[in-house]
């Protein structure tokens, strides 16, 4: 599904589900993926509906570029990719800055997967009724779908 290498990490203490790429090696700074996922890119369905509608006009040309961040980093997608940086990053006191680059459809499925994840998760501890992550659920796989098709038609 998503080629990137990674972990799903379950914070009971804050009830939110993290994507741990630390092992990817293939990227520089992969680590930084999970950053915005739950602070600049929401789990909340109303407002991940719209970055996933965005991102798919995105995905299809019909938008050049979108943005996201100021939480936990910043994110500028191309059609073709993505950067993710850090918004704190300080050239005084770092020695590299911290950017991480990939493909804007891989980073669109991550984003599906993280949520996916986060409404199944947060479902099983009750924090969310059964019949809105089966609605989120039924939402997101139907974007997977879209997302892949726009992939294989490049």
């Amino acid at each position: 599904m998503i080629k990137y290498k990674y972990k799903l990490k379950y914070m009971e203490r804050f009830n939110i589900v993290v994507l741990d790429f630390d092992e990817e090696k293939s990227l520089k700074f992969a680590n930084m993926i999970s950053d915005p996922l739950g602070s600049d890119i929401p789990w909340r369905f109303k407002d991940l509906k719209i970055d996933i509608d965005n991102y798919i006009d995105l995905l299809r040309g019909n938008i050049p570029e979108y943005r996201h961040g100021g939480n936990a980093s910043s994110v500028i997608s191309y059609r073709d990719y993505t950067i993710i940086e850090d918004p704190f990053y300080d050239e005084e006191e770092d020695e590299i800055e911290p950017i991480c680059k990939l493909e804007t459809v891989e980073f669109v499925k991550i984003i599906l997967v993280w949520a996916y994840e986060t409404y199944k998760y947060k479902s099983e501890r009750g924090r969310i009724s059964q019949e809105e992550a089966e609605m989120v659920l039924n939402w997101i796989e139907q974007k997977m779908i879209d997302v892949k098709s726009i992939e294989n038609n490049e």
